[in-house]
């Protein structure tokens, strides 16, 4: 038999054999691996920790029990007035009334009247100004104009430039009970002839 011969035969006893070196394909897919469990549960973080947020009050502080805000207020006052020119020695007796004009912070233009002796009189009007209007102490400073009423002139008194004085007052101001507050004043009157000085304390009330 010739070389030729067997090379055929051979040739053709591999192509008709199944391949030996092919694998079987896979009809299963292999099982997913088990899942680990957890054993240790570890706490969160305090950075990932979720945290209800803070209430909301507006401000951010909480409101003070003593506090209140009044956009006008009226004040009922007595007390005493005094010439330092030297030329009354008597001591003036004062009662009057003050009011507030609406306005929600200072300075506030406040107008008033008092009743001195003998049926004498001053009307003013100024302005203000509170240094601490929302809390419990409120000190304050006014400046304004003031004219004496003086009863004996009748409407003349408007006319004579002796009557009307610059007025200067120092007041404190503590709240008792909302929304009822005392005021003491010390308030220096000047005029062109005299001065006065008038010490008062009252009752203020606001709303």
């Amino acid at each position: 038999m010739s070389k030729l011969t067997i090379f055929v035969s051979a040739t053709i006893v591999l192509i008709l054999s199944p391949r030996a070196g092919q694998a079987a394909p896979q009809t299963e897919m292999p099982p997913a691996p088990a899942q680990q469990e957890a054993t240790d549960e570890k706490p969160l973080d305090e950075n990932m920790a979720v945290t209800p947020p803070p209430p909301v009050t507006g401000s951010g502080k909480p409101r003070d029990p003593r506090y209140y805000t009044y956009r006008q207020a009226l004040t009922l006052r007595a007390g005493v007035g005094l010439d330092l020119s030297g030329e009354d020695d008597e001591t003036q007796r004062v009662l009057g009334v003050q009011y507030t004009l609406p306005r929600f912070l200072s300075p506030r233009l406040e107008i008033g009247g008092d009743l001195h002796n003998d049926g004498n009189g001053h009307i003013h009007a100024g302005l203000r100004k509170v240094f601490s209007e929302r809390s419990y102490f409120r000190p304050s400073l006014k400046a304004g104009l003031d004219h004496l009423v003086d009863s004996k002139e009748n409407l003349a008194t408007f006319t004579h430039i002796n009557n009307y004085y610059l007025q200067m007052t120092g007041t404190v101001e503590f709240v008792v009970w909302n929304p009822y507050s005392i005021r003491l004043e010390e308030e220096l009157l000047f005029g062109l002839k005299k001065q006065w000085t008038i010490t008062t304390l009252g009752l203020t009330v606001g709303w």
